[in-house]
């Protein structure tokens, strides 16, 4: 046999191969297409009987296109037997040209419907303008690879797998944390790499329908031929060159000018969802990725920042320290995705899996926290906490891996000035969330991670609250003897996600049957056992002699399923108030002492006002930036990336009419003082944010 008629035998054996594997692979995901829908939403319930006719489609493309590529290469071989042995045919390049335009637009079109039909239940209501702006974009990021590679055939079969990944990714992560793929996320990769094992990454009819479409069209790219742009130097070079030229003009115009919100694309930052679904995932993404560089606030200058420190000194005038009890010992515990959902009207258990935290009066403050973050971004709840700072400017970002390039002010050098030994610490790996490099910028001395952790227990994989809390015990008991201590731990036991096979729950949900059942009664089970690791540890402080203050919140809510916050709420989230959507940013905190402090319940506050309040409840030395933040919530008494919490007992939504002026006078200035100690390093007045 000629070497020709072998290789094109292989070929077509390869062929044949992935049809038939495509085919297997559709039919054993059949169940997808014909099983009962647990679909919820009411347009995509439209979508969801066309199932049938997805698959048998699919069924029909694959079996078609593998049978143009059997025939092509059949075509092939024959002309290798009866030519030259090439087994191509010239092609003329006007002709080429055409195809090429033809196969591009179409594909670009293609990939927006794939992309949308993954991620979005409202594909059916995309305006006109919005699916023209999708496949403008898509048409755009295409042709970047098609001239980077000088190959419509390289180029676009890279772009086909750009837009499959990128369309299940976000598929992903929305059901992970209910917040979707956004532009930080691929700063946190590490962090993202430590947590997916985790997860059970379980495939939809869509994602089936896109990796089918996908695979259609990367054979046919195959069979077509490797097209190039231009095989001289001079067009390899001017090739690049218009790469370069469609990069900065994709650049100039989705980041450097308004024109996605010219079109009338605008964010719900509470829920980026929402905006993705209403305008599209790619338009979407790029709006939030546009809003997650802060600018400076309009009326920024060093010398407003001036003013407003001035007026603070003025109107503080000589701080006065508490006659209050100086701690032996600061433990703060922010406990993992630890929420109290029974605030939601709608939920009814078989017992109360805050029953302890809730019973804890004597010598104690509790009340509901108004954290930035859902489901995820646990670390911009620790960097409000930390830092007195909100991260209202930047709500799509995370902090910790954009700006903490340099050192910052913190409760941690605050404490260290003051002659207490700052630990930080997290059971899990050192590199997440890159607080390796940022707790040294915090002004920590020391970081405890997994590494330390010697043969920990473990909870469906992950270190548990009761062994977490052995360690902060052990350090107290191991410490020096008159040194003074304070530790941050972040735990990591209640982490998503709540598929563990196996795992026994003892909290039943009762009035909700949908398929987040197991998930919800699963999460709520693990509140419970960090409410009696709650107990073990307040319980062994209970006993000590030496002075300690504890303080015990939740980073954030746990990422549910829509027709579970239908349930919780009562009513659909997307006709819910501002009011009631900010309920999903509440968590709650827990300041106990194991001596004489002022009891209160019920009190609202916020992340990034607790650190500040804890410590006006001791003896210690505050900085002037904290003094500011105790006498700035007179006026707005909690808040977070979205809105506030008024004096009136209302929630407000920034940058609406329903901001007063008193209101936004004290968030103009806010945002002044954040951008100035965030970004400002050689620039900020120690004395203002630091004790000398």
């Amino acid at each position: 046999m000629k070497k020709g008629k072998l290789f094109y035998n292989l070929l077509l054996a390869a062929q044949g191969a992935a049809g038939i594997g495509a085919l297997v692979f559709l039919f054993l995901h059949r169940e997808l297409f014909f099983g009962e829908s647990t679909e919820t939403d009411q347009y995509a319930m439209k979508i969801e009987p066309m199932r049938p006719s997805f698959f048998i489609g699919a069924c029909v493309v694959i079996a078609c296109v593998t049978l143009i590529g059997i025939l092509h290469l059949l075509r092939l071989r024959k002309n290798a037997d009866e030519g030259d042995g090439s087994g191509a045919r010239k092609t003329a390049p006007e002709v080429t040209a055409i195809i090429s335009v033809i196969m591009i637009g179409a594909n670009a079109a293609m990939s927006l419907f794939v992309i949308e039909l993954i991620n979005n239940p409202w594909i059916s209501l995309l305006q006109n303008q919005y699916i023209i702006l999708g496949c403008g974009i898509t048409l755009a990021i295409y042709l970047m690879f098609v001239f980077l590679t000088n190959s419509v055939t390289v180029g676009m079969i890279l772009g086909n797998i750009l837009f499959l990944v990128w369309g299940m990714a976000n598929c992903f992560i929305l059901e992970f944390r209910s917040i979707p793929l956004q532009w930080v996320d691929f700063s946190s990769f590490k962090t993202a790499m430590n947590v997916a094992h985790g997860y059970v990454y379980q495939l939809s009819w869509q994602m089936v329908i896109g990796m089918c479409a996908v695979f259609s069209i990367i054979i046919l790219y195959l069979h077509l031929g490797n097209y190039h742009m231009g095989r001289k130097l001079w067009s390899k070079i001017a090739s690049r060159i218009i790469f370069i030229g469609i990069t900065a003009a994709f650049y100039i115009v989705i980041f450097r000018t308004d024109f996605l919100a010219d079109t009338g694309i605008w964010l719900r930052d509470w829920h980026p969802q929402y905006t993705y679904k209403l305008f599209g995932m790619e338009s979407g993404f790029f709006a939030f990725a546009k809003a997650s560089f802060p600018e400076p606030p309009a009326d920024y200058s060093d010398d407003r920042v001036g003013e407003i420190i001035e007026t603070s000194r003025k109107v503080n005038g000589d701080y006065e320290v508490s006659d209050a009890v100086i701690p032996d010992n600061i433990i703060c515990v922010m406990n993992e995705t630890f929420a109290d959902m029974t605030i939601y009207p709608g939920l009814r258990m078989s017992s109360d899996p805050c029953e302890y935290f809730n019973s804890i009066t004597e010598n104690a403050q509790t009340g509901p926290l108004m954290v930035s973050v859902l489901g995820g971004f646990t670390a911009n709840t620790e960097y409000e906490f930390l830092t007195g700072n909100s991260t209202m400017m930047q709500p799509s970002n995370v902090v910790y891996n954009s700006y903490i390039k340099s050192d910052q002010y913190s409760i941690a050098r605050t404490l260290s000035a003051q002659g207490y030994r700052t630990i930080a610490m997290h059971p899990y790996y050192p590199n997440g969330w890159n607080r390796e490099f940022v707790y040294p910028r915090m002004g920590f001395d020391e970081f405890i991670s997994l590494d330390d952790f010697v043969n920990p227990q473990l909870m469906r994989g992950l270190v548990t609250d009761q062994c977490d809390y052995e360690m902060i015990t052990d350090l107290v008991e191991h410490k020096k003897k008159g040194e003074k201590l304070f530790i941050f731990n972040v735990t990591i036991q209640n982490h998503s996600q709540y598929k563990t096979i196996g795992f026994p729950s003892t909290v039943e949900v009762f009035g909700y049957e949908g398929a987040y059942k197991g998930q919800a009664e699963q999460y709520e089970t693990l509140i419970s056992i960090s409410n009696d690791a709650l107990k073990y540890l307040i319980d062994y402080f209970s006993e000590s002699d030496e002075k300690t203050l504890i303080c015990f919140w939740g980073d954030h809510q746990p990422s549910v399923s829509d027709d579970y916050m239908t349930y919780l709420l009562g009513k659909d989230q997307e006709n819910a108030t501002f009011e009631e959507q900010q309920m999903q940013y509440q968590t709650k905190y827990l300041i106990w002492a194991n001596y004489d402090i002022p009891e209160k319940q019920g009190e609202m506050l916020s992340s990034n006002y607790l650190g500040s309040y804890l410590l006006s409840l001791t003896g210690l030395d505050q900085p002037d930036y904290s003094q500011y933040l105790l006498k700035m919530r007179n006026v707005i008494p909690a808040l977070n990336a979205f809105g506030y919490y008024g004096t009136d007992g209302a929630q407000h939504q920034y940058d609406t009419d329903d901001v007063a002026p008193a209101q936004q006078e004290k968030l103009d200035e806010y945002k002044c003082l954040i951008y100035n100690e965030l970004t400002q390093e050689k620039d900020r007045d120690e004395t203002f944010y630091a004790l000398e």
